[in-house]
């Protein structure tokens, strides 16, 4: 089971964002998250929580992932 989170440059056109996908991937990374990335251009946030993921690790990993997207804008 996993969690996938589409990344788009432009919620009106839907148009995808491997770049920004990947750059949230690698921020996540250096902050000892690690997630990856899928789909046909490598646009999807693909999060494979282990069966043991606490209230705690969900916490850290929204917590990361806002401040990994802080420094993208």
């Amino acid at each position: 089971m996993y969690y996938g989170v589409e990344i788009v440059a432009d919620r009106t056109t839907k148009q995808t964002d491997p770049v920004r996908t990947a750059a949230i991937v690698n921020g996540l990374r250096e902050r000892r998250v690690l997630i990856s990335a899928t789909g046909e251009d490598g646009s999807v946030l693909k999060i494979r929580p282990p069966l043991v993921f606490s209230n705690e690790n969900a916490d850290q990993l929204v917590s990361e992932l806002d401040a990994v997207l802080s420094e993208l804008v």
